[in-house]
């Protein structure tokens, strides 16, 4: 019976960090605030691209619309010791998500200044 113990308390212990490498979609909605006014975007298209995980580390890309314009912007993030918290920094600001599943990402994002922005955004990784 110790030993089936030992081996579940293991087992616990050694999570497996989840590959996150790969394409991932999904939408955001969002609020821009400057100046004392406010807008709501909702189902912005947004595409997050892990090119490279190096155990819970991760770098790649995220890809989003501004007015007709593509605009592409490197990121690099953090997996938490729960293997579950997601934590991302950019250029101008950071995401906080939590890993659903292999293939789903919640995020939230926040970013300070003219306009600032939170958005809620949701990923699912594209199958190849």
């Amino acid at each position: 019976m110790l030993i089936v113990l030992i081996i579940l308390i293991m087992g616990i212990c050694t999570a497996q960090v989840p590959d996150l490498v790969g394409n991932w979609t999904g939408s955001a909605t969002a609020y821009f605030v400057g100046d004392g006014a406010h807008d709501l975007v909702e189902d912005d298209r947004v595409t997050l691209i892990v090119v490279e995980q190096t155990d819970r580390l991760i770098t790649g890309n995220i890809t989003y619309m501004n007015e007709g314009e593509e605009i592409v912007v490197a990121f690099a993030g953090a997996i938490g010791a729960d293997n579950k918290t997601l934590y991302i920094a950019e250029s101008k600001g950071y995401g906080f998500g939590t890993i659903i599943s292999d293939d789903e990402i919640e995020m939230s994002y926040l970013e300070q200044g003219k306009p600032a922005i939170a958005s809620i955004d949701k990923f699912h990784r594209m199958k190849a």
